[in-house]
């Protein structure tokens, strides 16, 4: 047992360790491992509330997902710590080389069994259970943790372009006085450019758009797609049917 490596090299790393998906769209300050584990963990809280009447858990694939029937305590410690292998197999996405990709599973699961050799059981035993059974969706709190993992991530993508999104520029603004082989220069650059000033978020809300399951999160889902839709529409942005949620 080494409880003073898993906090400040573990747990240290979670903190330095920014969010591929957010690097590679050029996001100033991108938001850590750590960050987003956070706000997971708060949104885990919700499930201690009671339901809210919007909430319809009566249909039989919803029933599984009333609060009353789940765990929040585990909820709570998977939601803030379903990350944590990441401090060691670092942040693989569907974007990184297919190599890596490949071996996604099998380099978390080490590093899980790493963090448990670190830390000791009965702690490390629960630690890589956790992470497990996330890994396994097959319980209704790691089918929660995955979406309240999604959902965090499209917030998160909601307050950058609400803070980085530059207004849209009509074309004839934006490349007034040039020719038509230099417009289409500049377009084909731009299009090239992964950048939250100069375009929308749209890719990491077409990939969730019918990823969340519970009635909780799909509500809590639709009202941020709607305020997300008026927030662009503001900009001069349109929202693509592809970025709606969906069934």
């Amino acid at each position: 047992m080494d409880s003073l490596t898993f906090i400040s090299d573990i747990c240290g790393q979670l903190k330095k360790l920014k969010r591929t998906g957010w690097v590679r769209h050029n996001i100033p300050l991108p938001e850590s491992d750590s960050d987003h584990m956070h706000r997971c963990a708060m949104c885990a809280l919700l499930l201690t509330q009671p339901p809210d009447p919007r909430d319809d858990y009566s249909s039989p694939s919803n029933q599984k997902f009333h609060p009353s029937k789940i765990n929040t305590t585990k909820l709570l410690r998977m939601a803030v710590t379903h990350d944590l292998c990441e401090s060691i197999a670092g942040d693989i996405t569907p974007h990184c080389d297919s190599g890596l990709i490949a071996s996604k599973y099998d380099k978390e699961e080490e590093a899980m069994k790493k963090i448990r050799e670190i830390v000791g059981d009965p702690l490390g035993l629960e630690l890589f259970e956790l992470w497990k059974e996330y890994e396994e969706q097959e319980t209704a709190e790691a089918l929660y943790c995955k979406d309240i993992d999604k959902f965090e991530m499209i917030v998160q993508g909601y307050e950058y372009e609400k803070e980085h999104l530059q207004h849209k520029q009509k074309e004839d603004e934006s490349n007034g006085g040039e020719s038509d082989e230099k417009r289409q220069k500049i377009k084909e650059e731009e299009a090239h450019k992964k950048d939250v000033r100069n375009e929308p978020l749209r890719g990491f809300f077409v990939s969730t758009n019918k990823a969340i399951k519970s009635p909780l999160f799909r509500r809590l889902d639709k009202e941020l797609r709607e305020r997300r839709e008026v927030m662009l529409q503001e900009k001069g942005w349109s929202v693509t049917e592809e970025e709606r949620q969906r069934d």
